[in-house]
């Protein structure tokens, strides 16, 4: 054998130990909730349809903490509005139209692991009481 085939065959139990055993897991968290409005009649979206009726400052997002009102990171997106998850907060409220949506979540945590941090997965959602009724992960308020 050659001095370079035996290197090689010298260095392979050093490479395989070299394996990332974190390779493949997705440890992405749940960071975030998505809506819009439609109209109830016509299922026109009222924030992002040809015809919209409401602007960014139209719409509210808050959390209630320790009694008092907090608002809510939240931004617009192309189609959608995206909620910024904040740590142990379950209960939000969109306000809009002089109307009032309420968004429970259940968040479960795991980690933090060898191979990822803390995550958090949105283990059940609730829009005013009610299991939403759409497949997309963009919740639908009705006006």
């Amino acid at each position: 054998m050659n001095k370079l085939s035996i290197l090689l065959l010298l260095l392979l139990p050093f490479l395989y130990s070299c394996k990332d055993d974190c390779e493949g897991i997705d440890c992405l968290s749940d960071e975030a909730f998505a809506f819009t409005i439609k109209s109830a009649e016509t299922k026109e979206d009222l924030l992002f349809g040809s015809t919209k009726q409401l602007e960014p400052d139209d719409v509210g997002v808050y959390y209630l903490q320790n009694g008092a009102k907090k608002t809510a990171q939240f931004k617009f997106e192309a189609n959608y509005v995206v909620v910024a998850l904040s740590p142990d907060v379950t209960e939000y409220f969109i306000v809009a139209l002089d109307q009032t949506d309420t968004i429970r979540l259940a968040i479960s945590s795991t980690g933090p692991s060898e191979c990822c941090p803390r995550t958090q997965k949105v283990a059940d959602l609730t829009v005013n009481n009610q299991a939403p009724t759409q497949e997309s992960w963009v919740i639908t308020l009705l006006r």
